[in-house]
């Protein structure tokens, strides 16, 4: 059977077709344009939607399409009247606004700890659920209005449900992570009821796409739909890291570490975060700037006049190279400092761009490291690291992390393990696979690459230069 998977990431909207018997068919990906996206964790609800549906519509054209699953990001929430008209836009988790209402928050310890031990979620901009403090300072009447992330947006549009999973909604912060229902502590601080959000289904519920949906994906009525799972959950799914002991390692525009755990992980330090994933729980680490720090240098220090391949040269392990700390968006884990910035210290006259990038590339894997380091003292070290995301494009930078880390990596070759997931969620719904534990497409095709011993000194070396000027502030 053929699967039409369907995802709106944060910047860019995605479609991919998988046959059950021979896999990837095709993938197809645009960036959002500016009207859309305004690269500061705003975008266009249901621009959003027309986006993702052409791309459905472009790749399924002409094929039996069986299912349909659909992957969203973890953290978005959006304003609807009470017909599911956006009456704003989409907020995400780079959206600023909310820092303020969140440092106020974090003040009260007793209320922090409250919250991050109830749904898993520390106050912090990346939970959408600061939104609407944000929106009533602004006097927006939310009394009367639907609250839907745009996954769950998406799959309302396709179907005529207001469905969201239970994974989406354990990243909007509204989500007892112990019951893995609308926590009544955090509704009721936050003055919303319940019916106000989506009924929350699991990753079996499917609905029949409906008219609107079929003139949008210019599909047969019908067609069974999978509501909205989250990005990193399904990545879990889509690597065959549902499994006790397999760490994911995520980079992309922004990074993650994830770990399934059979109970929640909630340190005292809140340097963790714990969601529940697609089946079971997740405890795990983010960090806001990875590879938009990578395009960050490019778009500010090449003039256009470089490519990506052009610093690719070997690292030279005889050179102490510049130390840059990564909080261009702030940090997330594992400090908890939304309003801290970036800097690039420890320059020296022999220093070239490409020293520079250098130290770029390595600073975003240091502040991963030190995250890596805390789930490992949190539930033990991994018996396996998958890799994926944009890093994977650079053969460099991804054996810089095998050489950090000093562990052997399976490195999955579709940059898409998301969409995977959502694959292999719709297989499981419709009966085509037996369970989403049982999808090891992408592990079967993981290449392994191994560290280079030699390169241990120069990497603690320099990791011991980023703790330093880390703990200066």
């Amino acid at each position: 059977m053929i699967v039409l998977a369907l995802e709106a990431s944060t910047s860019s909207a995605k479609a991919m077709l998988f046959d059950s018997k021979v896999g990837v068919i095709d993938t197809i990906q645009e960036r959002y344009d500016p009207e859309i996206d305004d690269n500061q964790g705003k975008t266009d609800t249901d621009g959003v939607l027309q986006a993702v549906c052409r791309l459905g519509k472009k790749i399924a054209a002409g094929k039996p399409i069986e299912a349909i699953a659909i992957c969203s990001t973890w953290h978005s929430l959006a304003v609807c009247d009470q017909s599911m008209n956006p009456l704003t836009v989409t907020y995400s988790w780079n959206f600023p606004g909310t820092a303020s209402y969140c440092r106020k928050m974090r003040e009260d310890a007793e209320l922090t700890r409250e919250l991050y031990c109830r749904t898993g979620c520390i106050p912090y901009p990346t939970f959408p659920r600061h939104v609407l403090s944000f929106l009533r300072d602004h006097g927006i009447d939310l009394s009367d209005k639907r609250f839907v992330t745009q996954g769950g947006y998406i799959f309302h549009k396709l179907t005529g449900e207001f469905c969201e999973s239970r994974s989406t909604h354990c990243g909007t912060g509204f989500l007892n992570l112990h019951t893995l229902d609308y926590d009544p502590f955090t509704l009721d601080y936050f003055d919303v009821k319940p019916e106000q959000l989506g009924r929350l289904v699991n990753y079996q519920h499917t609905a029949p796409l409906n008219r609107q949906g079929a003139e949008l994906l210019g599909l047969p009525e019908g067609t069974p739909v999978v509501p909205a799972h989250p990005d990193g959950a399904l990545n879990q799914v889509g690597n065959y890291a549902i499994r006790e002991g397999i760490m994911t390692l995520s980079v992309g525009t922004s990074a993650a570490l994830r770990m399934m755990t059979e109970n929640p992980i909630l340190p005292e330090d809140h340097s963790l975060w714990c969601y529940g994933g697609a089946k079971g729980l997740i405890s795990g680490a983010t960090i806001p700037s990875a590879g938009n720090c990578i395009n960050w240098f490019f778009d500010q220090f090449t003039g256009g006049q470089f490519d990506y391949a052009d610093f690719e040269d070997p690292i030279d392990s005889k050179l102490t190279y510049p130390t840059f700390l990564p909080f261009l968006f702030g940090e997330r884990c594992p400090s908890l400092r939304e309003d801290r910035l970036a800097g690039l210290v420890n320059i020296a006259p022999n220093h070239t761009l490409k020293h520079m990038y250098t130290a770029v590339q390595m600073g975003i894997l240091f502040n991963l490291y030190q995250c890596y380091q805390i789930l490992c003292e949190q539930s033990g070290e991994p018996k396996e690291i998958i890799l994926s995301g944009g890093i994977t494009n650079s053969a460099r930078w991804t054996q810089m992390l095998a050489d950090i880390w000093m562990r052997p990596l399976l490195v999955s070759e579709n940059p898409n393990a998301s969409l995977l997931g959502a694959t292999a969620l719709a297989l499981n719904a419709v009966g085509e696979l037996p369970g989403i534990d049982q999808f090891d497409y992408e592990y079967k095709n993981a290449r392994k690459i191994y560290p280079n011993p030699g390169m241990k000194p120069f990497y603690e070396i320099h990791y011991e230069d980023y703790l330093y000027y880390y703990n200066l502030e």
